[in-house]
């Protein structure tokens, strides 16, 4: 299969692709391609940009947001303490109009507070964190997360209309079953989190990644379309709390679903590249399906799709690959329709455009970090360094100066024979972040 876009060999191009915008609606849409042309015959993958950008009249929504804690044994001490102070100094930071709830898991789970507004609660709500016991008894996450989620399905529907619905996962550990042995089987919690449509989840994993599986709690936090932070030290904590309650409170669209209709080609990957990276499973092939997306923030909100299509057999035939509309918060865009040309001249299908360019670049960061953890688990250190040095080539290139780093320690850290967990957590952590690169 022929390759429009990263092909062996292809160099940047100049050429300046199709943009389609529409008419004035809350939400503008622009889509382009890596290419706008392809082969006469054959397989051929061509990556569309699409970008969202809200009007900048649309005010920012509420939230219901429910704090989902571990508090099984190994939270106690310095953890517990800083996850108390933490979490009632973000109560503090909330608006009036949001609301919260409490849920604890340890070997069973309990809902200490219900989704409530924080005018009449706060207080009441800090007080009660800053009481909490101490931590005691295994990860009994299965629960924990039935009881996140069914702390909404006791707030009436109008309650959840136009409002960010959203889990906070704080978690240092990984599941156990009653006696306190890892679970290795993760698949019926990836499916408590898949079937949430329309409630986000972010992954904060406290401490060491060597004590706690990154790996899982990234694939949940995409899983749930959100975010996912490493905190091995409490001010990382910390900091990545009040990230996550600032990406809340900049929130201007709670529901946000791609709808792609009229499909002449077979989608490859869908993935969020701004204003965070966030890799959806793919619907079976079919002519249409809807992907819901998640909330969506005062800033532009961009994906890439990633298609493969047949050539139509001759120069110049128009070959459209999907029509597809952004549907929010019941409201929708125009319907947009991308397209792609045939050509016979091999000269063509070098020319890629540069946004394009970047934004697979900085997936390809996130997806380079994976390839590397894989490498190292199967033994091939080698493969794991060229990756390595590939990767942080193209970070240093993107200005990613934290991903870059932890590349480097990575390096470092291989060659010496030290633990990389944490590196490999870090990477995951940080090549997420791309509000500042996606402009």
């Amino acid at each position: 299969m022929q390759n429009g876009f990263l092909g062996a060999g292809r160099e940047r191009g100049t050429i300046s692709p199709t943009e389609c915008r529409y008419k004035e609606r809350d939400v503008k849409i622009t889509t382009k391609n890596g290419s706008d042309l392809r082969p006469i015959s054959g397989d051929y993958s061509t990556t569309t940009l699409i970008e969202l950008t809200p009007e900048s009249k649309m005010g920012r929504i509420p939230s219901n947001v429910v704090f989902l804690i571990d508090a099984s044994s190994s939270m106690g001490g310095d953890k517990w303490s800083t996850v108390k102070t933490a979490v009632s100094e973000i109560l503090g930071s909330l608006q009036d109009d949001d609301r919260v709830g409490v849920v604890l898991f340890d070997s069973s789970s309990k809902e200490i507070f219900p989704l409530a507004s924080l005018a009449e609660n706060r207080s009441a709500m800090q007080e009660m964190i800053k009481g909490l016991a101490s931590p005691s008894g295994v990860t009994n996450l299965e629960a924990g997360l039935k009881t996140a989620y069914a702390a909404f399905d006791k707030r009436a529907d109008k309650d959840k209309v136009k409002r960010v619905n959203h889990v906070i996962l704080l978690t240092d550990g990984f599941p156990t079953d009653d006696q306190g042995y890892r679970i290795e089987e993760t698949k019926k919690y990836e499916d408590i989190v898949r079937r949430q449509e329309h409630i986000t989840l972010t992954g904060v994993g406290i401490g060491s990644a060597d004590d706690y599986d990154s790996n899982f709690i990234s694939k949940v936090s995409d899983l749930g379309r959100g975010s996912y932070y490493h905190a091995n030290d409490l001010n990382k904590f910390k900091e990545g709390l009040q990230a996550e309650i600032a990406k809340l409170q900049s929130s201007v669209v709670g529901n946000l679903a791609l709808k792609f209709s009229d499909l002449n080609s077979r989608v490859m990957r869908i993935a969020k590249i701004a204003p965070e990276i966030v890799v959806y499973d793919i619907p079976g092939n079919s002519k249409g399906f809807e992907l819901p997306t998640g909330s969506m923030t005062k800033d532009m909100t961009a994906f890439i799709v990633q298609t493969n299509s047949q050539g139509a057999g001759a120069a110049g035939a128009e070959i459209p690959l999907f029509s597809l509309t952004a549907v929010y918060d019941g409201k929708s865009t125009e319907t947009v329709t991308v397209n792609i040309k045939a050509t016979d001249r091999e000269a063509d299908l070098g020319q890629v455009d540069p946004d394009v360019f970047k934004a697979i670049q900085v997936l390809q960061v996130h997806l380079n970090g994976e390839q590397i953890q894989a490498s190292l688990e199967s033994g091939d250190k080698a493969k794991a360094t060229r990756i390595i040095e590939n990767t942080t080539k193209i970070a240093n290139n993107l200005g990613q100066a934290n991903v870059t780093r932890a590349l480097t320690r990575l390096a470092t850290d291989i060659s010496q024979g030290k633990s990389v967990a944490d590196d490999l957590a870090t990477i995951k952590d940080e090549s997420k972040k791309t509000r500042l690169l996606i402009k």
